[in-house]
């Protein structure tokens, strides 16, 4: 870590106003402001990257696969098996999901600015300008609008989403924190915020937008919170260097704790020992599974542990203050963090992490969209059934027409109006006899979304495919009641041979059927229309193929 980026060890040195000064009648008292503008420091910018937490950016890596991976795989299950009215519905209610909290948002933005005091360098020009600094020193650009407000939950609070971020602090810890001499833990509690969001603008943008919808659904948030909590562990960091003090980052955190009126009573053995008992229980971790802030005495135990490496001496000073039986405790739960900080966090395991989980749902979708699975031959259940009396009986047929391509062949036997849009595929698990398979898209109104064709090597290892898909369906049922199944034979077109309606596993209308003349089962799938729709459609003048 740069030296210059570090707590430093010496004493704040910012000059302080003298008390209460005559004036003269025709002079006014220098303005606040003014005085403030006297205290600016005037340092370099920080380089926020260089104080991350080190367990930051694999968390990161956790919350960025999780949303691509999920956010990916529903994409495609809904562009599978989703009809358009069901796509545009999931679109919709993700807008409205999205625009409903995005108004809540502003909603609560529109109470603040009538019940709470905006700081502006009119209202709060202390506030105001220290707001300022600590910006321009973490070279953070995006509007934070501040609000002060008389009595709240907690001291301070931020709200962000989307862009929108705005910070409430509690009137009492204001008026505490403008005093010059807390200047300090002033400048902690608005860095460790502002920390917080810059770090939160170095991450990959698709990433950080799906991670902030899929937070919506709070069962989800187990895989983003880490993240969350160790972006406060970096804004703490942060904090810790612009303060400049140890000391003083600890009393602005007391500040947190137990208020302005005990925040320097409080015995720092026993505050720490506290710490490593938390950090040591199994039930105050699992509490703060989805919450988006660690305990705070947990971020008391990552600013000691950041002091060890970038101010040892006023870490040891620190330390000294503390019994040795809670030192060595301290030690103790934070060994693994002292590991993990004389390794560095580990930035190439993002992008890593990014590339597998896009590979994965570009495999998924490549498995989803270029082959046809079992399940559209076998819609139902069971071992393969004899056939009925009703089915005709085997005969001899013609072999496929000779071709050096298997699927070639296939195609021409498909309706000249939609053979362009076919291709080949590869059913899994493999079928038996099946020699070619493709999958066509017709483009004609009422027809089916897709239309697959199998071409077996024989009639008995197609009436056996056949019966495997349509193993106990009735002769006397109804196709959107159950399912139902026959024979045809037509004096044109495809046949003689056998149908078979119902709904599949998808619960997508099916239509079946097979040519005993050229050895090829079709199967007809639209997640819109019913079986019954499709039976139709097969029954009616339009081509259906195969012939």
């Amino acid at each position: 870590m740069p030296e210059s980026q570090t707590v430093s060890s010496g004493e704040h040195t910012d000059p302080q106003p003298t008390a209460a000064e005559h004036v003269a009648p025709e002079r006014s008292v220098q303005d606040p402001a003014a005085q403030f503008r006297g205290t600016v420091r005037g340092w370099p910018a920080l380089d926020v990257r260089q104080l991350r937490h080190p367990s930051e950016p694999s968390r990161f890596a956790l919350a960025a696969s999780a949303s691509i991976l999920l956010g990916g795989l529903g994409l495609l299950v809904a562009l599978r098996f989703a009809g358009v009215t069901e796509i545009i519905l999931i679109t919709a209610t993700l807008a409205v999901a999205l625009g409903s909290v995005w108004w809540l948002v502003q909603v609560h933005r529109a109470k603040l600015l009538g019940g709470a005091a905006r700081v502006t360098p009119q209202t709060f020009p202390v506030l105001s300008a220290a707001a300022d600094e600590v910006k321009r020193q973490l070279d953070y650009t995006q509007p934070v609008e501040i609000f002060v407000l008389a009595q709240m939950d907690e001291s301070v609070l931020l709200t962000s989403f989307f862009g929108t971020h705005v910070l409430i602090m509690e009137g009492a810890l204001v008026a505490e924190l403008v005093k010059p001499e807390n200047r300090p833990q002033l400048d902690f509690i608005l860095a460790t915020f502002f920390g917080k969001l810059k770090i939160k603008t170095l991450a990959w943008a698709p990433a950080h937008i799906a991670i902030n919808a899929l937070k919506l659904p709070h069962f989800l948030n187990f895989l983003f919170a880490p993240w969350e909590r160790a972006t406060v562990y970096t804004g703490d960091q942060v904090a810790a260097t612009c303060c400049g003090s140890l000391d003083e980052s600890i009393i602005a955190l007391n500040r947190l704790l137990v208020g302005k009126d005990l925040a320097h009573d409080v015995g720092i053995s026993g505050l720490m020992s506290q710490a490593a008992l938390v950090r040591r229980a199994w039930l105050p971790r699992l509490q703060q599974l989805y919450s988006s802030y660690p305990h705070l005495t947990n971020r008391y135990l990552n600013l000691l542990s950041f002091a060890d490496q970038s101010a040892p001496a006023e870490a040891r000073a620190f330390r000294d203050r503390i019994d040795p039986v809670t030192d060595a405790r301290v030690r103790d739960v934070s060994a693994r963090l002292a590991q993990q900080r004389e390794r560095g966090p580990r930035g190439g395991l993002v992008a890593v992490s990014i590339a597998a989980s896009i590979a994965l749902v570009s495999l998924a979708a490549f498995a989803m969209f270029s082959t046809i699975p079992q399940q559209a031959l076998a819609g139902f259940s069971g071992k393969a059934a004899a056939s009925t009396a009703t089915d005709p009986p085997p005969t001899p047929s013609s072999s496929p027409r000779a071709t050096s391509d298997p699927a070639a062949a296939l195609e021409s036997h498909v309706p000249a109006a939609f053979a362009s849009t076919c291709s080949a595929v590869t059913p899994q698990p493999a079928i038996t006899g099946l020699v070619a398979a493709i999958t066509c898209t017709p483009a004609e109104a009422g027809g089916p979304r897709t239309v697959q064709y199998y071409q077996f090597a024989d009639t008995a290892d197609m009436n056996a495919a056949f019966e495997d898909a349509a193993n106990g369906l009735p002769e006397n049922g109804a196709c959107d009641q159950g399912g139902q199944r026959g024979a045809y034979h037509f004096t044109t077109g495809p046949g003689p041979g056998l149908w078979a309606c119902s709904d599949n596993s998808s619960n997508e209308g099916q239509m079946i059927w097979t040519s005993t003349r050229l050895n090829i089962l079709s199967v007809a799938t639209d997640p819109v229309q019913t079986p019954q729709q499709l039976h139709d459609w097969f029954y009616s003048p339009a081509a259906t193929g195969p012939d």
